[in-house]
């Protein structure tokens, strides 16, 4: 599911309510490991459970030895102080078993899978159990030296040596018993090559042992030498054998004659040649399958030839033992008080190999909280007409005691698998809430998912529509290609909408389904998602000239686009014969928008580059080209350029400096000499104004009475009519020898305020008697 309806699912309900977060819960998060061990050494198992809320935890142990009924019996073990801490040690292994963790939390209790451990062990070799030295003389098609396996759990690995060095020729095949395994030595179409020292060897990697055969000196004489044609003699017989589903097998054939013959192997009438899976070896007597699945088994028919002619047929039956898994619903899950809760394990696999009658399912059994589920007043547990359980359960109208662990076991004679669902039973609903991807975008022929999630109590469910109608596997919108797959939790569905094989018709918009039943309501929820395949299309590359200057980082832009988004390498043009040149990891980096990154660019990296586009890996129909050029600019030439156009920004700084220099000069002088001639005039105007206040001063002073003791009566005419202010600074000091009497300046002049009726007439002679008599204080001021 996109991670933007996920949030959005999150922000409007929250993943967990709040009302739910102590929900009781157990799960095992590491179940034991089984192996092998050597017989009577030590084993460690280990096992890990958690709870919620977080509880104390408490482990047990036990094991079953004979996994040979649909009702096992579990044998408790003793353990010493490690086992409460969810540790088991088998400190002396003598018999092979199931080993089981049981995990205990309050009321809840489950069990682990079965761990299976296998004690290997490996007996040495009987005194003649090997092949004896002999000396043959009369002509035969082969010989066939001994080894006789001793007793080996699991069986062993056989190898034949001549003079100490493994070995294997194409006319020596190893004879096998009724299960394919392996002893004998055949060596047929004799020589005197074939001579040498022999033995055999066997190992056990479990038992951690390997023994050998007493060495013979084997002899053909020159007598026994094959001689002429000998018809087929079967060495390898029709056999049984049995295979691991997702594992590996060996199939053997092989028959001795002269000439050699010919092997073809087939399955249900079909010629198997070497591809795929399937791998022919050993001059056609083998057989190789890898990932073994249920279509693997059958019978294998060997056919061998001379000359093109069918000599015979063996027959090999091959058995997969398919692994035990659910198919069913064990995931938590939450209900309301008063519904009916439906346990479905749905196991699958192989069945047990010891069921005298058909089966095509494990055994199977049901727990509540370490308790096996019976048939009782509430409760039924499904059964199939020999007694064996299907898997299904039924508790009817469930209340609050419903709660709990239950486990489920899946087993048969090599896997012993547990299954746990937490179930919980709450008072009320809890409404439904939805949220779907926007789109699922995909080309045609690719697989194509949507995914719509949501969550309530019960626990919905999801179904998929598409214009009204329900999306059914294999049936509609077609008949093959959509599928719906799910992921379950306590309160939680994920339906995810897959398609196989998009194809174009497949577009659309699709509607999502939620709903859960109470108390026989439904109750449901319904979002949209877009679903839109498109047809693949060719590239289009555009590049664009670069230019840049040298050790610093350039970047070549080549624009594409095509369905799917294209993606793009770089290779330079070889400028003498147009060749491609492939470009080192080192030298740059193409990033996500497709451009070439080249850090600390050098001179010698100018020069033709061509882009290449293409989508084909990823279903696109055509790649395509684009050329551009990269100019790398010296780092010399750009400091001269740099210096030329400094120089001419100082030039012309400097000339208009000059010019302002030169206007500010002028007007400088302009108002010095302006300032300089009023200074004069002020000067030449105060020096007249003064002269003529003194000559005033002088004609107020003459028509004084005598009684205020003028002193200007006093003088003699002559000093009396002298224009200078002097006379009158004496004349009043002597009046008044406490006054000073100074000359006006010209600001004075100005803040005097004259009377109305003293009037002054500049370039006029003024007599005494036209000028009125003032008081002393007139003169003050």
């Amino acid at each position: 599911m996109s991670g933007t309806a996920l949030v959005l699912l999150a922000l409007c309900v929250g993943v967990v309510r709040s009302e739910f977060t102590d929900i009781p819960g157990l799960i095992i998060t590491q179940h034991p490991e089984g192996g092998a061990v050597p017989y009577g050494e030590r084993y460690d198992f280990t096992c890990v459970a958690e709870t919620s809320p977080d509880k104390t935890v408490e482990y047990s142990w036990a094991r079953i030895t004979d996994l040979d009924s649909l009702n096992p019996v579990m044998e408790n073990l003793d353990t010493d102080e490690t086992g409460s801490e969810g540790v088991y040690i088998e400190y002396n292994a003598q018999t092979s078993a199931f080993y089981f963790c049981i995990v205990t939390s309050d009321s809840f209790k489950t069990t682990s899978n079965g761990a299976y451990l296998e004690v290997a062990y490996l007996e040495d070799f009987a005194s003649d159990g090997g092949p004896a030295p002999i000396t043959y003389t009369e002509s035969r098609l082969y010989i066939e030296l001994q080894c006789q396996v001793p007793n080996s759990n699991p069986y062993p690995e056989v190898q034949w040596y001549k003079y100490g060095v493994k070995y294997s020729a194409e006319n020596t095949i190893l004879q096998r018993d009724s299960e394919g395994q392996p002893s004998n030595l055949i060596i047929f179409d004799l020589t005197v090559d074939d001579s040498g020292t022999y033995y055999c060897e066997v190992t056990n990697e479990g038992a951690e042992k390997t023994y050998r055969t007493d060495s013979a000196f084997i002899e053909i004489g020159t007598d026994a030498v094959t001689m002429g044609e000998y018809p087929p003699v079967e060495v390898v017989p029709s056999y049984n054998v049995e295979g691991y589903e997702a594992g590996s097998i060996t199939l053997y054939a092989g028959v001795a004659s002269k000439p050699q013959a010919e092997y073809e192997w087939a399955l249900n009438n079909a010629v198997i040649t070497t591809g795929g899976r399937y791998t022919i070896e050993d001059y056609g007597r083998a057989l190789v399958i890898t990932d073994l699945s249920a279509e693997d088994e059958g019978s294998y028919i060997v056919s061998y030839k001379l000359d093109g002619v069918l000599e015979g047929t063996t027959n090999i039956r091959l058995g997969v033992i398919l692994t035990v898994k659910s198919d069913g619903d064990i995931y938590d899950y939450a209900t309301v008080s008063g519904e009916d809760l439906e346990l479905d394990c749905g196991c699958v696999g192989s069945p047990p190999d010891w069921l005298q009658y058909a089966a095509d399912s494990p055994g199977t059994r049901w727990f509540k909280d370490g308790v096996l589920l019976e048939n009782g007043t509430n409760t039924e547990v499904y059964v199939t007409v020999n007694l064996k359980r299907t898997g299904k359960a039924l508790i009817r109208s469930v209340n609050s005691e419903g709660s709990g662990t239950y486990s489920c076991n899946c087993f048969n004679h090599q896997e012993f698998k547990t299954f746990t669902k937490n179930v919980f039973v709450a008072d009320e609903r809890q409404a439904l809430t939805i949220a779907a991807d926007k789109e699922g975008w995909g080309l045609v022929g690719s697989t194509v998912s949507i995914a719509c999630q949501a969550e309530g109590i019960p626990r919905p469910i999801i179904e998929w529509y598409k214009g009204g109608n329900l999306v059914v596997e294999g049936v509609f919108p077609r008949d093959d290609g959509f599928r719906i797959e799910y992921e379950r939790s306590m309160f939680k569905t994920i339906g995810y909408l897959v398609v196989d094989n998009a194809e174009w018709l497949d577009s659309g918009v699709f509607e999502c389904k939620a709903s859960h039943t109470v108390r026989e309501v439904e109750y449901n929820l319904t979002t949209t998602a877009v679903l839109s395949i498109a047809r693949p299309t060719s590239c289009r590359i555009q590049c664009l000239n670069t230019t840049v200057e040298e050790g610093k980082t350039a970047t070549i832009v080549c624009g594409v686009s095509g369905v799917p988004l294209p993606t793009v390498s770089y290779t330079k043009i070889n400028a003498t014969d147009d060749s491609l040149i492939e470009l080192e990891e080192a030298f740059g980096t193409v990033n996500n928008l497709s451009y070439l990154i080249i850090p600390n660019v050098r001179l010698e990296d100018a020069g033709m580059y061509r882009g290449d586009a293409t989508n084909v890996a990823t279903g696109g129909f055509l790649a395509r080209f684009d050329t551009l050029m990269l100019t790398v600019t010296p780092t010399s030439s750009r400091m001269s350029m740099n210096k030329v156009i400094g120089l001419s920004v100082l030039v012309a700084f400097l000339l208009l400096g000059g010019l302002v220099a030169i206007i500010l000069f002028g007007r400088w002088r302009r108002e010095s000499a302006f300032k300089a001639e009023m200074k004069r005039l002020i000067k030449d105007r105060e020096v007249e104004v003064s002269e003529m206040q003194q000559r005033l001063q002088l004609r107020s002073m003459e028509h004084r009475l005598p009684a205020m003791g003028n002193p200007l009566h006093q003088l003699p005419e002559t000093r009396r009519q002298l224009p200078s202010f002097y006379a009158a600074n004496i004349a009043v000091m002597a009046a008044a020898p406490g006054a000073k009497f100074l000359p006006p300046s010209l600001a004075d002049l100005k803040k005097r305020k004259l009377m109305s009726t003293s009037v002054i007439h500049e370039d006029r002679s003024v007599s005494p008697s036209s000028v009125k008599t003032t008081g002393l204080s007139d003169v003050e001021n």
